[in-house]
């Protein structure tokens, strides 16, 4: 089972290290993090993340982002679980121009770009199953709109989304899938809303308190023609661990496998557990 995994990790390196160069709108959902509802109590974190080859959809630029205070507080509450997560601190360099500024964001000048993150507020019920078990969930909430257009790092628009998560458990194997729908503010006067199919899942292997993660997350538009500025399509593929139980440190790398995917890009996150 863990020559499988390998295996998989393998391509996913593969992925990250050689494929073709993407560009993201800022930034995907996270997938369900099945631990919110497996374990009792609460748990925060914090870390941050660098971002190479990000693309800012509405400066029209690319350029290297600096994730500072990626933090969260997740509660159990038996069959469901509240989340609110989201980024203190943008801070975003322009290297070039692919596209004139859309929305009302102002055009590269030569300064940093800096902004608050997402916020996100997010509730996950658990359906059926059972923890550390087979299981099926319905998450939902919404991203705030916290980050200015005029920046152009963000839409300033509320985004909802809704998907229903499912998981298979065998020895130390979790696999896992989710699928839904979001609806996503545009800048855009003719076409004030998208309603992307929302995607994630992933496989972890657990061995002891230590944690190998395989993950993907993303969204996809499914209507004929160019996306809206700020609400591309989106894939992306991230290669992790996890070392700790109480307290714990997650490191990954991330990588697009579509067009507007990341060209590459590295997270961190210190936990505790209450």
């Amino acid at each position: 089972m863990l020559r499988a995994f390998l295996t998989a990790a393998g391509a996913a390196v593969m992925l990250l290290l050689g494929a073709v160069p993407g560009h993201a709108q800022l930034r995907p959902l996270d997938p369900f993090a099945w631990e919110s509802l497996d374990v009792p109590g609460a748990e925060a974190w914090l870390g941050g993340a660098w971002l190479h080859g990000q693309r800012a959809s509405l400066a029209g630029t690319e350029g290297r982002l600096l994730e500072l205070g990626d933090l969260g507080v997740r509660w159990n509450l038996g069959r469901a679980a509240v989340e609110v997560s989201g980024t203190a601190l943008w801070l975003y360099r322009d290297q070039d121009v692919f596209a004139p500024p859309a929305g009302g964001a102002r055009p590269p000048d030569g300064r940093r770009r800096i902004d608050t993150g997402m916020y996100l507020v997010g509730t996950a019920v658990r359906l059926a199953g059972a923890p550390d078990g087979g299981s099926l969930a319905l998450r939902f909430g919404t991203r705030l709109p916290t980050t200015s257009n005029e920046v152009g790092l963000g839409r300033d628009a509320t985004d909802f989304y809704s998907t229903l998560a499912g998981r298979t458990v065998s020895g130390p194997w979790h696999l896992s899938a989710e699928v839904g729908l979001g609806v996503v503010g545009t800048r855009d006067p003719a076409n004030e809303q998208v309603d992307p199919v929302l995607f994630g899942g992933g496989a972890r292997y657990d061995a002891g308190s230590l944690a190998l993660l395989l993950e993907f997350t993303g969204q996809h538009d499914t209507r004929a023609g160019r996306e809206p500025r700020g609400t591309e399509n989106l894939g992306e593929v991230r290669l992790g661990v996890r070392a700790g139980k109480r307290r714990w440190l997650r490191l990954e790398a991330m990588r697009g496998w579509t067009r507007m995917g990341p060209e590459f890009g590295v997270r961190f996150r210190l936990g505790q557990r209450f």
